[in-house]
């Protein structure tokens, strides 16, 4: 009896292992994944708090988080956590610093995660040790490989293109190149491979690059690849929408996602039920949260 006990135990251990979806699992799929952080992230710009974290939680027990640019949802998930007054051990904390690269000064200045993380002992731990664990994680020789690759991508778009177009024609075939290259070795160069803003003050926007890239290749190797990195976890929907909208309005057809003008004849059901299949949020979701967060700025 006690056998067959231990036998029912391995076998229910074993079960909620395998359910677990770790990013860049082979046959992962976070598209539903995507849609709940987008719903708990309305929710908790509406204050909603509990609905937030009851979603949060639920999704980062059977996915392994991202911490998405934009939505920062396991920043949002501390956050809640301090908001509703949840139990916060020093192992989740170590792993937000390791895993997600949270900073010492978001623990000690963040307006609500500060709240918590002021108190007596709460910071009793070796920081440095834990954040050079995450930065060791990182490719920064990457990282200046493509802020250079971003450069020479710029170089006559931003003067003279059109008596320059054959030269820089030229950089975006060595970029687009270069780029099936560090897919193949590093997977996509997202802030999780190549690290955030907090590394060194930059923001950089790889997905640039791919807005570059020829319609054969985009077709047939770049659009493909990046809808099969976003079911892994590694790109962001957006991406692939943006490049997919770009590559219809250059040949003449019309927006698929209406992510990449204002411009929109698709009926607003069809449109989000389109962006739905690969994550995104509802249609003009982007300018309602950047209203709710910064009010008194322009869009």
């Amino acid at each position: 009896m006690r056998k067959i006990v231990l036998l029912i135990l391995c076998l229910c251990i074993l079960s909620c292992k395998s359910a677990y979806t770790r990013i860049g699992d082979k046959d992962a799929n976070y598209i539903p994944y995507y849609l709940k952080v987008n719903e708990a992230d309305s929710l908790y710009l509406v204050k909603n708090y509990q609905e937030s974290y009851k979603i949060l939680d639920s999704v980062f027990k059977r996915y392994e988080p991202i911490n998405t640019q934009m939505y920062y949802e396991v920043h949002t998930y501390m956050n809640l956590k301090v908001i509703l007054n949840k139990k916060i051990t020093k192992k989740e904390t170590k792993n937000w610093i390791v895993n997600y690269g949270i900073t010492l000064s978001s623990l000690k200045n963040d307006s609500i995660l500060k709240l918590y993380y002021s108190k007596k002992g709460k910071l009793n731990f070796d920081y440095p040790k834990l954040r050079e664990k995450f930065m060791s994680s990182l490719q920064l020789d990457l990282r200046e490989e493509i802020v250079k690759m971003i450069e020479q991508d710029q170089l006559y778009r931003k003067k003279n293109y059109q008596a320059n177009i054959d030269k820089q024609e030229e950089i975006d075939a060595k970029n687009a190149k270069r780029y099936i290259e560090i897919f193949n070795q590093y997977g996509y160069p997202s802030a999780r491979v190549i690290g955030d803003f907090s590394i060194d003050k930059r923001i950089i926007n790889e997905d640039i690059i791919l807005l570059h890239t020829n319609n054969e290749e985009r077709v047939n190797y770049f659009l493909p690849k990046i809808l099969e990195y976003i079911k892994k976890g590694e790109a962001k929907p957006f991406t692939y929408a943006n490049m997919y909208d770009q590559y219809n309005l250059y040949n003449g057809g019309e927006q698929y996602y209406g992510s990449y003008t204002n411009k929109v004849d698709i009926p607003i059901t069809e449109l989000n039920r389109r962006r739905r299949t690969i994550g995104l949020p509802n249609y003009g979701y982007e300018k309602w949260r950047f209203k709710k967060m910064f009010p008194d700025e322009e869009y």
